[in-house]
């Protein structure tokens, strides 16, 4: 959404001043104890749940059941469970009616699923803590720690129009196109890498991915990249190992949304922590990630579902890196409206898939749709030249997974990105989609 130039010129003048402010704090908290973040935590969610509470219409029920002197994070279950669709059918009554719309702006989702969901964001707050919490995950490598202002490849969101170069500088972050990967080009992001002096990359998990095959079968090796860090997608099993084992770096992989309720980073242990001054993780009964925003009190995300499944972590995790933020799970498995269904109804989890496709060496990538009448379509890009052998190696591999549905078998060259969202989605459901 477009915003009116002199609220850009604030947005990005207050971002840039509490990040000055607050950075370096930020660097410091993710080493405090368990219950130093546990107190902040229940701080900061009590100012939000008292602001829904006194100024937010939906919640405002819940004022005289609240007892804000015993205040804890257990509180929270009083609130009901809401979701982008309940948000987004009354979007008035989950707004703030203190909100001083000089220091909010609309912001949306990309659409993915159907059409975008649209919510208010804190002007002064929400860009800042969101380029803080992405600075300080850059710092949890092994080999290099990113400092604010380093140079940064992204390899992610870049869509460039027919004319347009395939990279362009904005601040520090080079941006080179996700949908132009291929040997002719790859002189020109080689050439650009180079001039970044970067030392990292982030960008999509099938975009890393796609790169590093692109390398490997032509032996090119960029011994200055230090750092990778993933978002926005899955990372598959074959992806990590296919990345981590060309470039010898573990992959950090990054979980968030555009709500910006919550964001969770890897660190160099592998684990998945929770940025606990940004936001608060429960999960459900189903394994989906239920959260609370901390730091948006124009239009507070209270107990919000974000459809997408953890995987749960079996216990408590103590990480060495030190640090206290919390480990809420030990991965993603997926979007819940993007999980499979069998005939007899039984729903598949998605690391299933990808545990059987990751078994058939002559496959690259794929991507599986199921259509709404069940059936699948299985599109793939193979290391070679793939025949009706292979589509039935697959079959079999499938069909103790997906039962006796009826699948159709593509085989392509590349598997295109989203031009909306710059993503590929590596196993998507139709049947309850609509197309705006």
């Amino acid at each position: 959404m477009n915003l009116p130039f002199l609220l850009r010129l604030r947005r990005h003048i207050s971002t840039g001043y509490y990040v000055k402010r607050h950075y370096s704090s930020l660097l410091k908290s993710q080493f405090w104890s368990v219950d130093e973040l546990n107190n902040l935590q229940t701080k900061k969610c009590k100012h939000i749940v008292e602001t829904a509470v006194q100024t937010v219409p939906f919640y405002q029920h819940l004022k005289k059941e609240i007892d804000f002197s015993r205040f804890t994070l257990d509180t929270l279950t009083m609130f009901p469970v809401v979701n982008k669709e309940i948000m987004r059918s009354n979007p008035e009554k989950f707004l703030s009616q203190k909100v001083n719309p000089a220091r909010a702006y609309w912001s949306h989702t990309s659409g993915s699923s159907g059409k975008p969901f649209h919510f208010v964001l804190p002007l002064d707050t929400s860009d800042a803590f969101e380029e803080m919490v992405s600075s300080r995950a850059w710092t949890m490598g092994k080999d290099y720690q990113y400092s604010l202002g380093d140079p940064v490849i992204s390899l992610r969101s870049y869509a460039p129009k027919l004319g347009e170069p395939l990279f362009k500088v904005r601040k520090n972050i080079w941006y080179l196109s996700a949908f132009d990967l291929n040997k002719k080009n790859l002189d020109e992001y080689l050439s650009v890498i180079k001039r970044s002096q970067s030392k990292i990359i982030r960008g999509y998990a099938s975009s890393l991915y796609i790169f590093t095959l692109l390398l490997k079968e032509n032996n090119v090796h960029i011994p200055q990249i230090q750092s990778l860090v993933t978002s926005s997608e899955n990372m598959l099993p074959h992806f990590r190992e296919a990345i981590e084992s060309y470039w010898g770096i573990n992959v950090l992989d990054w979980y968030g949304q555009n709500e910006r309720t919550v964001t969770v980073q890897q660190c160099a242990y592998g684990n998945y922590h929770n940025n606990d001054e940004y936001g608060y993780i429960e999960l459900d009964d189903n394994n989906q990630i239920i959260v609370t925003s901390l730091n948006n009190d124009a239009m507070p995300f209270i107990r919000y579902a974000t459809g997408d499944i953890a995987i749960p972590i079996e216990k408590k995790v103590i990480c060495p890196c030190g640090r206290g933020l919390g480990v809420p799970f030990s991965g993603i498995d997926g979007r819940s409206d993007d999980i499979l269904i069998k005939p007899d109804g039984t729903r598949v989890p998605t690391a299933n898939i990808y545990t059987a496709m990751q078994t058939i060496e002559e496959i690259s990538q794929f991507r599986i749709c199921q259509n709404k009448n069940l059936s699948l379509t299985v599109t793939l890009v193979g290391n070679t030249q793939l025949n009706n052998e292979v589509f039935h190696k697959v079959r079999l591999a499938l069909i103790p997974r997906v039962g006796e549905l009826e699948m159709h078998f593509d085989s392509v060259k590349e598997i295109p990105r989203d031009r909306k969202t710059g993503k590929i989605k590596t196993v998507e459901s139709l049947i309850n989609k609509t197309v705006e």
